[in-house]
């Protein structure tokens, strides 16, 4: 069991966003905006809007209006309370493996 958080240091003059960007291009989501926090380690809080195709599938504390929603999604190389507490989904905020269900049952899609 992990007791104690140690910090990463990583380079704040590296492009940390592109290959972030280019990992959901080509799980075919284009219009994507991704945050880099540096403060505990290296998060990305990666916002994207999608097309829902099947509210029943998508998470139940999700908010969906007329077949849309707003999602975030939470890259890290750390554990936060997302993960801890949410086992991976609070609201419209979620782990990669959480989006990547919401893709493989096809609960949602690209805006096209």
């Amino acid at each position: 069991m992990e007791t104690t958080f140690t910090r990463q240091e990583f380079n704040t003059e590296f492009d940390h966003t592109s290959t972030v960007v280019a990992m959901f291009n080509e799980m075919g989501f284009t219009n994507v905006k991704v945050v880099t926090c540096l403060t505990n380690g290296l998060s990305h809080y990666v916002s994207l809007n999608v097309d829902v195709l099947n509210e029943g599938k998508c998470y139940a504390d999700m908010f969906i209006y007329d077949g849309k929603t707003n999602i975030t999604v939470r890259i890290s190389d750390h554990k936060s309370g997302l993960e801890k507490n949410c086992d991976g989904v609070c609201g419209n905020k979620m782990t990669m493996f959480a989006f990547k269900k919401l893709i493989s049952t096809q609960a949602i899609n690209n805006i096209n």
